[in-house]
């Protein structure tokens, strides 16, 4: 009996060791809390503050992959942001931050080779949070995400404007040739328009204002 005990013993340590080396192996990590959803309430950048603290991220090392954002009768339905960065063992990761109606805000993570560099989150964050939300309307989609190379934009298919000290500025014509990430902000309602920042505007071989 006794010598059963000792295998059993030895069979539960073993079993142990191996769940705890699996976790401890895991790429995977998760997060969860909650925030505001009204948009007269809710900061983009409050948010971010939030993801920082809650993940295992090197915040200067933030780069924003893309943002979506769907907002109905004054409250965000659902928000997803990507973003890459580098975690406190200076390992590479990719985040992805879910946001639901009821404000419960749900991030996952797992490991990667390499971290793009391209604009950290609050770059645009504090931009559209001087604008606010709210003021874009109660019902719209908002699409952040970068592209970089030959581009043209042109207000004769869709309205430029850009986003400066929390007011638009309407744009004629704007054109890029570069290797750098050039960030766009699509507002759509009833139509579409396309919101620049200054900083992107920076790297344009051509702007006109209107």
């Amino acid at each position: 009996m006794r010598r059963e005990i000792v295998v059993l013993s030895i069979c539960t340590l073993l079993l142990l060791t191996v769940i705890a080396s699996w976790h401890l192996g895991s790429e995977n990590e998760s997060y969860e809390f909650t925030i505001q959803t009204e948009l007269n309430k809710v900061k983009l950048s409050t948010l971010w503050n939030a993801v920082a603290k809650s993940v295992d991220l090197q915040n200067s090392t933030a780069n924003l992959e893309w943002l979506r954002l769907k907002a109905s009768d004054g409250k965000i339905r659902s928000l997803h942001l990507e973003f890459k960065g580098v975690n406190s063992q200076g390992k590479g990761r990719i985040y992805y931050v879910n946001v639901n109606p009821s404000g419960n805000v749900d991030v996952y993570s797992r490991s990667i080779d390499d971290v793009q560099f391209t604009r950290h989150p609050m770059h645009i964050f504090a931009e559209l949070d001087e604008f606010g939300l709210e003021k874009i309307g109660s019902d719209y989609t908002l699409d952040v995400d970068f592209e970089w190379g030959d581009l043209g934009f042109n207000s004769s298919y869709v309205d430029l404007n850009l986003l400066k000290d929390g007011k638009l500025i309407p744009l004629e014509k704007v054109t890029f040739h570069t290797n750098s990430p050039v960030f766009t902000i699509l507002v759509c309602k009833d139509t579409c328009e396309t919101w620049f920042t200054q900083e992107d505007l920076s790297k344009a071989e051509e702007v006109v204002f209107k």
